[in-house]
Order: structure tokens, then C-alpha cells, then sequence
């Protein structure tokens, strides 16, 4: 029975869009702790063709926001709440960034914040060279094989299923034959790991007030993210603590050869 599932799947796989959940785990944006301590719940939308990763919790509050009639209402909303003191009924972001693939146009366009500013910028959807090995694990009932590579100065082992044929994964991930289930940096400071799989029509690409991101290239978002951490405003609540790793006090943050970005190959 299970076999039947998962060969009629597969092939719906082929005529539908597929909406897989993530779970995405990392370190903490101020660079405090090297730990992947925090959680966010992610989805991938992809038909082959183009795709959308993204926080569902976060597009939500963007397409509230997308209107000036949502907004208004939306900070209407929130003022209530602080004023009856329901600050918990208010919707919360749930991760910062949206990656979005068009493999026609051979294309990546990232959205993500700095310095409280929205920031967009495209890249060339170039082939990521994978080593696929004989390892196997089952993954949501897929047989999953693992694959390495090198990956904007990470390295990341991957676990794709062959018997979904897109080849497709969270993050900026793809290129492998079979859609990417999971998939880890080396330290394991970055972590995609899929939670559920379903088929779907009419799936949404676009994000919402796309036109209101401000273009940077990449290399300037990252180190723009790192200088941040340098801005008196950004540390105030840490005060003049120290942070405490492996034996060794650091000031503020702790530096890029302990805990860096997903991408570490800015300049």
C-alpha cells in the first residue's frame, strides 16, 4: 500500500505543485551563541519550473502589511493589544527571508532584512556540483540518498529522494536528481529537515510588495549583517557582558571562525 502512495505521488509530482514543510534550525542573529538554537518553520512551494521558500507565519503579517488599509488596521490591531496588554495575540515573524528560484531564467532572487531595512538582490542560478554516495536513509517514508558539496563557503551533506523528480530543495539549495529532504552545513550550525509533503494547485510565487525591497548585491547584505553587530544601538541590551566560549571571553559577539551567516563567503 505504502509502495502505491508513494509511486502515485511521484508521479503527481509531475503535473502538480508540491508544498513541502521544513523545519530550519540556526544560531541566534546577534552571533551570541554558536549553537543552532533557534527554530523557524519554513515552506517550499516548486513546480520544476520556479519556486518559493519562505516563512508562512511571515508572509501572513507581509500580505496583512501589503496595502496601506492593511497596515493601518494591522498597527491599529497591535496598539489594542499593548493597550489590554495581549501582546501574545499579536502575529510574530517567523524567519526573516524569502528565496526564490526561476530556473528558466537560470535565477535567485533573495529577500532578507538588515539593519531594519528590507533588502532584495538576484543571483545566477548557477549548477551546484553534488558528490552523491551510496548512503541511504528514510526520510517521510522516502528512501533518501546523501550527496555533498561545496555551497557559499559552507559544506553541506544533503539527502534527496529520487522518487520525487524535482530537483529542488530548501534554502538556495538544488541540482540533485530527487527533491532535497534534508540537508546540513558541516558544525551543524544550519539545518533543513522536512516535516510533511503534499500536493497542491494554484500555489502562490510572488512575494507581497516585492517592489518595496531595496536592491544590494549579496556580498554587501552579508557584510551590511555582520557591520551591524558593531552598531551601539543593535548591542544595547547586551550591555558591557562578555560572552563565554570554551574557556574564552569575547565582547558583544562572538567572531566569523566561531559562528558566522548561512553564506560566509562575502568580503
Amino acid at each position: 500500500m505504502i509502495a502505491v502512495c508513494l509511486a502515485a505521488i511521484s508521479a503527481m509530482a509531475q503535473t502538480q505543485d508540491i508544498k513541502v514543510s521544513y523545519i530550519y534550525k540556526h544560531p541566534d542573529q546577534t552571533m551570541r551563541r554558536a549553537e543552532a538554537d533557534i527554530e523557524n518553520h519554513y515552506i517550499l512551494v516548486t513546480n520544476g519550473t520556479e519556486s518559493k521558500f519562505y516563512s508562512p507565519k511571515t508572509e501572513y503579517i507581509d500580505s496583512i502589511e501589503s496595502t496601506p488599509e492593511g497596515f493601518e488596521s494591522f498597527n491599529t490591531f497591535k496598539r489594542v493589544c499593548y493597550e489590554k496588554q495581549q501582546q501574545h495575540l499579536i502575529p510574530r515573524v517567523d524567519g526573516s527571508f524569502y528565496v526564490t528560484k526561476h530556473f528558466g531564467m537560470k535565477s535567485i532572487q533573495t529577500y532578507d532584512v538588515a539593519s531594519g531595512t528590507r533588502f532584495k538582490w538576484k543571483e545566477p542560478l548557477t549548477p551546484i556540483t553534488w558528490n552523491i554516495t551510496d548512503s541511504v536513509k528514510t526520510i517521510l517514508g522516502y528512501e533518501c540518498f546523501m550527496s555533498t558539496t561545496e555551497f557559499h563557503g559552507r559544506r553541506w551533506t544533503a539527502w534527496f529522494a529520487p522518487e520525487i523528480p524535482v530537483h529542488d530543495g530548501p534554502w538556495k539549495l538544488h541540482g540533485l536528481p530527487g527533491l532535497i529532504l534534508e540537508a546540513t552545513c558541516e558544525g551543524n550550525q544550519y539545518h533543513f529537515t522536512a516535516t510533511g509533503l503534499q500536493q497542491e494547485r494554484n500555489l502562490l510565487y510572488e512575494v507581497y510588495s516585492e517592489n518595496n525591497w531595496e536592491p544590494i548585491s549579496g556580498n554587501d547584505f552579508w557584510k551590511l549583517r555582520r557591520d551591524c553587530l558593531d552598531n551601539p544601538s543593535r548591542n544595547r541590551a547586551a550591555g558591557n557582558a562578555t560572552i563565554v566560549y570554551r574557556g574564552v571571553n569575547y565582547e558583544k559577539y562572538l567572531p566569523k571562525e566561531i559562528v558566522d551567516y548561512i553564506e560566509t563567503d562575502y568580503q
